[in-house]
């Protein structure tokens, strides 16, 4: 496989990676060798170190003296850091509703509109895009930039496994709708009711996560 020479090689060879991870291609704990990578997209290893290193900042690789490798956390991990986003995303909404301008509001109908769309022709990996894209409308209207930086870092830690629970088309359903649910409470200007719809939807982020897990458990026993 060859880049196109229109768009920065890193920028590809990053686009291409984190499709590979957000997929399942490259899968958990997997080891990501850049002389394997470079020899494949036939570039040089520059732009896929400068593409990692871009991962690593999302959360999705991570490098120790064993050498770089897709994230790996186990159902622990999973549900402590769930319980992380859930305490931030209540805090940020709780500014937001007051903070959050007419603009942004119809930004995040677009979005979601969008993701409707999306769930009809079930373009999961599109899907996950749009809803990172309607939080963030959110995020970016809140004054408290490091309360959110937490919480996206949070975020891209459960990124994969929340890409491979939108695999289902019945979870992005509930997922679409629970997005409207938070909307209309933030439309209303309603404290009370958007710290209520987004704890409802981070729970059940987090149940419909749980699935990768035991789907990991049965196979363990099968073997």
């Amino acid at each position: 496989m060859q880049f196109e020479l229109a768009q920065p090689l890193y920028k590809q060879a990053y686009d291409r990676i984190k499709h590979l991870i957000l997929t399942g291609e490259l899968k958990p704990g997997s080891k990501v060798i850049v002389s394997k990578l470079a020899k494949e997209y036939q570039v040089s290893r520059t732009p896929l170190r400068e593409a990692l290193r871009q991962l690593q900042k999302e959360g999705l690789l991570i490098q120790n003296h064993l050498g770089t490798r897709v994230v790996s956390i186990n159902l622990t991990d999973y549900e402590e850091l769930y319980f992380c986003r859930l305490l931030l995303e209540k805090q940020v909404m709780s500014m937001v509703v007051d903070e959050i301008t007419a603009e942004s509001l119809e930004k995040a109908e677009e979005i979601l509109a969008q993701a409707r769309n999306a769930l009809k022709n079930e373009n999961h990996l599109d899907i996950l895009t749009l809803n990172t894209q309607f939080h963030e409308v959110f995020y970016h209207t809140c004054s408290n930039r490091r309360l959110v930086q937490m919480l996206e870092h949070v975020r891209s830690l459960l990124l994969i496994y929340r890409a491979n629970a939108l695999k289902y088309t019945a979870y992005n359903r509930e997922v679409t709708e629970e997005h409207a649910k938070i909307l209309e409470a933030v439309e209303e200007r309603d404290v009370h009711k958007a710290i209520e719809a987004i704890e409802t939807h981070v729970n059940n982020d987090m149940n419909r996560g749980r699935i990768i897990f035991t789907k990991k458990e049965d196979l363990a026993e099968s073997n």
